[in-house]
């Protein structure tokens, strides 16, 4: 134990490791060249959100010592400010909510500060190494806050992924008390508050749609629950696709809708695999998805109907007139007559005919009447029906620049996380890795290398158990030609 006239040789820091010697009395304010220079405000998150949150000066000050590590959903502005929010507001609710067992502390923040510091560093109250411990042990309580509340944003606007909340602290004890006097707590207000969560915007929806190629899906689930009737459906469809406009998976969306849909309107189901067919056409690769054969079954009673409508995508895809598209397969199921001209002549010879003659010819009337349900049966005996669309001739040159000069398996791999929607799980990239006879690490670097010149950053990344592609990185690297 040192007394209160001996400093530390060094300082250690939160982490553990240790530092360089700190001569406390050389710490002073940045001179405001030096500040204007370094452009204070891109890092003094107090200093630059004052007004936009109407922080008081003891928030400010408290922000102003935080760090806000970047990521794709916090680095955009409106997602940033909720998280923002929402951890003034837990903060707010632990000062007031946390009574501290040590009535001496005015916080329980305050009381678990000096509880690290004791258990983990054991420094004298008052000593030069225990102020300045202290002041960063309460920014890291602080800074582990703002993630839990960004993962509570994260949550509320639909995106699976979450960010690594491990404290930095494993001492057993020092979880022990935070997990019960703040996480435990917490946890009650994320549930109770979230309502206090304003919405994603339209444009913060289409950026986090286009990063996130699967959030779509939750939307999607609640629509098909609230279906009422398809003129509903097909606008509450249309409202989901238009802020999924990045999203190279936006022809899925039309393509379930269609699938979904096809047991309530036909011909609701047909304007959607068409509008499938019109994205799928515009996406780097045509997949050209088939309707399973239950649904293409209950879509088409007839060969005629059937014929019909592999004459309006072969036409489509020709002329690639989507409002002519979508106007033939609304007439697809309208009934055709045949126009019947009667002679008076012939009425005159009928009626000369015996009952024998006249009921012959009565079926010959009624003939077209019995069309549709003799078509009916003749499709009912038919094994399956499938949609024949015409292929599209691909080309033969790389979809991606020549300049990257990426080997077969890099285009591969490429290929794979466009088709899993630009996120894979690295135990089963590892799987696949393995099945090619190469190693993780180094065929990430390799590509992240041939990449780089292009991009000016790295294009696969780590986030939590996931390898992930920034899509807008990967537009990049396409040939546009």
């Amino acid at each position: 134990m040192q007394n209160d006239n001996t400093i530390d040789d060094s300082i250690i820091d939160v982490s553990g490791n240790r530092e360089m010697p700190i001569d406390f009395g050389s710490i002073t304010s940045v001179p405001d060249s030096q500040s204007n220079t370094c452009n204070p405000d891109s890092w003094k998150i107090g200093q630059k959100y004052t007004r936009k949150l109407s922080l008081n000066e003891d928030q400010t000050k408290m922000l102003d010592k935080m760090s806000f590590s970047g990521n794709i959903f916090n680095e955009i502005e409106y997602c940033k400010v909720q998280i923002l929010k929402q951890f003034i507001r837990a903060v707010e609710y632990l000062y007031q909510h946390c009574i501290p067992v040590n009535k001496s502390y005015p916080t329980v923040v305050d009381e678990l500060s000096e509880i690290i510091v004791c258990l983990r560093y054991n420094y004298r109250k008052d000593s030069l190494n225990y102020n300045y411990t202290y002041e960063s042990v309460q920014t890291e309580i602080f800074n582990h806050i703002l993630k839990l509340c960004e993962n509570n944003v994260r949550d509320v606007y639909g995106i699976k992924r979450k960010i690594n909340t491990d404290f930095n602290y494993n001492h057993p004890d020092i979880l022990h008390q935070y997990n019960k006097k703040v996480v435990s707590k917490l946890e009650i207000f994320f549930t109770e508050n979230q309502h206090q969560i304003l919405d994603a915007d339209y444009k913060t929806n289409i950026i986090l749609n286009e990063n996130n190629t699967n959030r779509w899906k939750t939307k999607f689930d609640e629509i098909k629950d609230d279906y009422s009737n398809p003129l509903a459906f097909e606008r509450e469809i249309f409202r989901l696709t238009e802020v999924n406009v990045k999203n190279p998976s936006v022809d899925a969306i039309f393509f379930e809708a269609s699938k979904f849909v096809a047991e309530h309107d036909k011909t609701c189901a047909l304007r959607f695999y068409i509008h499938y067919l019109d994205k799928d056409l515009n996406s780097p690769k045509f997949d050209q998805k088939q309707l399973n054969k239950t649904v293409q079954k209950s879509l088409f009673s007839t060969k005629e109907q059937l014929s019909d409508f592999e004459k309006i995508l072969s036409e489509f895809i020709a002329d690639r007139n989507l409002g002519s598209a979508i106007e033939k397969a609304n007439q697809l199921y309208v009934p055709k007559r045949k126009r019947i001209t009667i002679d008076p002549e012939a009425i005159k010879n009928i009626q000369a005919l015996d009952s024998e003659t006249a009921d012959i010819l009565g079926q010959i009337l009624n003939e077209e009447e019995d069309e549709d349900s003799v078509n009916a049966e003749e499709v009912s005996n038919q094994q399956e029906v499938t949609i024949t669309i015409p292929l599209i001739q691909e080309s033969h040159s790389s979809k991606y620049l020549d300049e990257l000069n990426l080997s077969a398996i890099q285009k591969e791999i490429l290929d794979r996380f466009e088709k899993q929607s630009f996120n894979i799980l690295q135990a089963d990239f590892e799987c696949f890795i393995k099945t090619k006879g190469l190693f993780t690490g180094s065929t990430i670097d390799s590509i992240n290398e041939c990449c780089y010149e292009a991009l000016d950053d790295i294009l696969i990344e780590e986030e939590d158990e996931y390898f992930i592609i920034n899509t807008h990185y990967y537009k990049k690297l396409l040939n546009n030609d």
